[in-house]
């Protein structure tokens, strides 16, 4: 008798109505025009029949599935297509399977014939059970096959990500509250677990500086076989195109060296041959919104497999560096900017630095600042003159101070009880002049609804001070000769005459004699003062400088201690054709860049005589910048850097130092 099972066995088999039969019977659906063979025949699933081991029955799907065809399959043992290291298991399954009548699927690889290894979903049940007549190895099996390598596939990436994912959720949590000295030996420990996972042959981190000819490689590891990269300043000029890529932002993905290089990149493809690199990945890293560095993956030993959208994981990866290195920058710097104000505070009693409560002198008459000689006899024929009604005419250069000193002769006089009415001549015009200073009737000419008195009248009893008098028109001088010589006038529209009691003082920055009528000239220059420039007093500059530091000190909020004695030197020798309100200027400006106790002003570019220099404005520009980079020790980026204090972008000033060509000096 044959033992093979045939298709005619499984048909009867099949039904429990048939055990009580001959096997040579005919079952009771063999009328119908299907069978089982035919309908595995055409099944989309690898269907087989295993009897003691050997497989007697594989349809076309089978046969497909071990790249071959099921003739070749017959009589083969089913675990000579299993993966070898399968095989123990896939025993273990089948005799626990012989034991339990429940059919469940179990997973397993198999290897086909052009030696693919295919991951398959099995699925076995018993056709007999096992009896003293059926032993166990007798049993006959019937099973379904399904080939799963895509979805084997798609697993292992879900896999792979949620094990990135928890290898970045432990390195970030590594380096929450870690002490900052211990930054360093933690970096070394990720970046092995990154080889280690990811699975190239070296990883590095390197970090930019402010020195733009040079990167610091802070950290490396590789593997056994690998040297790591050596630490310490490495020159940009060894690797110019890899290094600049990433250092611009962007992503650097070499698969294929040195294949994937351009012809610009002729260094970094010696370098690549040289070490045995095949392929190189670089992702830049920021923090604060500064680009801080950049994490670089070589492979050696093999090529890269991975897929691009990797880069923006590995991303986050260097995020969590730079975050951990950019809080140990500020901590450093906090230390450092804490040692140097100490530092300074105890050389403050050996070095000659202006402190306020030694440079502030103020002279005894309320805002007027100075001890110079000039000033000081300025001051004098101002106490002498205050306490008359005599007129006054102060002369000198713009910005002298001159409104200042109307002020302190007129809080110096009988008159102080009402306030100074201040008229400025070049800012009227001269079509209103008149109705400004005498007084206008109701309709004294169209738009004058309603009658309005003048300064003159505004003033009386009380000081009237006339400045930029050599700006006056000349068709009203008349007027105002009569007005200085009796008190008397007319409003605009009207014949009454009106009496005022006016004491005036005039200021000019012009040649008065040659701007006005003589006899005006002479009744206004009764007591002329010159008020001297900003450069015939030199000595004054010094407490005049920390009189503003003071004022703006109070309007900004900040507390200025002391000002360097080159800075100092620098004012004093300066002409300063602007005087003191260019003075004052100056110091405004500096007040809004100083982000510390120390005050450096940037001094106007002026020539000794005082007119400006002759330059382009490409000119001007470059020494401005020149001069905040010298200031900032060339630091172009972060809190205090050049771009900040010029308020522009770092690489616009990037872009314009390279136009006007300005570059750092060696060290």
């Amino acid at each position: 008798m044959n033992d093979k099972l045939t298709t005619r066995d499984i048909n009867t088999r099949a039904s429990p109505e048939s055990h009580d039969k001959p096997l040579d019977a005919p079952p009771p659906w063999d009328s119908s025009p299907w069978d089982f063979r035919l309908l595995f025949d055409h099944s989309p699933a690898g269907v087989y029949v295993v009897q003691k081991g050997q497989i007697c029955y594989a349809n076309p799907a089978m046969g497909e599935l071990l790249g071959c065809s099921p003739a070749l399959i017959i009589d083969q043992p089913l675990l000579s297509f299993v993966h070898p290291d399968d095989r123990p298991a896939v025993e273990s399954q089948r005799r626990w399977r012989s034991e339990d009548t429940k059919t469940a699927p179990f997973l397993t690889r198999i290897v086909q014939a052009n030696g693919t290894i295919t991951a398959v979903e099995v699925m076995e049940s018993l056709l007999n059970d096992p009896s003293p007549l059926n032993p166990p190895d007798d049993c006959v099996r019937v099973g379904v096959m399904i080939d799963v390598t895509a979805r084997r596939t798609v697993d292992v990436e879900i896999q792979e990500r949620l094990h990135f994912e928890q290898l970045l959720a432990d390195l970030s949590a590594g380096f929450v509250n870690l002490p900052c000295d211990q930054i360093d030996s933690r970096i070394d420990t990720s970046l092995r677990s990154l080889v280690e996972f990811l699975g190239n042959d070296r990883s590095t981190f390197v970090e930019f500086g402010d020195d733009e000819d040079h990167v610091v490689i802070s950290h490396s590891y590789a593997v056994p076989d690998c040297q790591p990269f050596p630490i310490g300043p490495f020159a940009v000029s060894h690797l110019p195109w890899f290094i600049n890529e990433f250092r611009s932002g962007k992503n650097v993905f070499l698969r294929s060296i040195p294949q994937d290089l351009p012809a610009a990149a002729a260094k970094e493809r010696a370098h690549c041959l040289e070490e045995g690199i095949q392929s190189n990945v670089a992702i830049p890293i920021k923090a604060g919104g500064e680009r801080l560095g950049g994490l670089t993956f070589a492979f050696v030993r093999k090529r890269c497999e991975w897929p691009r959208d990797i880069l923006s994981r590995l991303g986050l990866i260097g995020e969590v560096f730079a975050n951990a290195l950019l809080r140990r920058r500020n901590e450093q710097l906090l230390q450092k900017t804490m040692s140097e104000n100490t530092r300074l505070r105890r050389q403050l009693e050996q070095e000659n630095l202006y402190l306020r409560e030694q440079a502030v002198v103020k002279h005894h008459h309320g805002k007027i600042i100075g001890h110079s000689d000039a000033i000081t006899r300025v001051l004098a024929d101002v106490e002498r003159v205050a306490t008359t009604d005599a007129p006054v005419l102060l002369t000198g250069e713009t910005g002298t101070g001159k409104e200042l000193l109307a002020q302190t002769i007129h809080e110096l006089s009988d008159r102080k009880g009402r306030p100074m009415v201040v008229v400025n001549c070049a800012s009227l015009p001269a079509t209103l002049i008149e109705s400004e200073l005498f007084g206008r009737a109701a309709g004294a000419y169209t738009g004058a609804a309603s009658a309005e008195i003048g300064r003159f009248e505004l003033a009386d009893g009380s000081t009237l001070f006339l400045d930029e008098i050599g700006e006056f028109p000349l068709e009203l001088q008349a007027k105002l000769l009569r007005v200085l010589q009796d008190g008397r006038f007319e409003r605009l529209g009207t014949a009454k005459t009106i009496s005022v009691d006016v004491r005036i003082i005039a200021a000019t920055n012009r040649d008065l004699e040659a701007a006005t009528r003589k006899n005006l000239f002479y009744r206004l220059n009764v007591f002329p003062i010159r008020v001297p420039p900003l450069r015939d007093r030199r000595e004054d500059i010094p407490p005049l400088t920390w009189a503003f530091v003071e004022s703006f000190g109070r309007r900004m909020g900040k507390s200025i201690k002391t000002i360097p004695r080159k800075t100092m030197k620098q004012l004093q020798d300066h002409d300063w054709p602007g005087n003191i309100r260019e003075l004052s200027n100056a110091v405004e400006r500096a007040m809004i860049l100083a982000d510390s106790d120390t005050l450096h002003v940037d001094m106007p570019a002026t020539s000794r005589d005082g007119t400006q220099p002759h330059k382009t404005l490409k000119e001007v520009e470059r020494d401005q910048i020149q001069l905040v980079l010298e200031r900032t020790g060339w630091r172009i980026r972060g809190s205090g850097g050049a771009a900040e204090q010029l308020d522009i972008k770092p690489t616009t000033l990037e872009a314009r130092m390279a136009k006007l060509g300005i570059t750092r000096p060696n060290r």
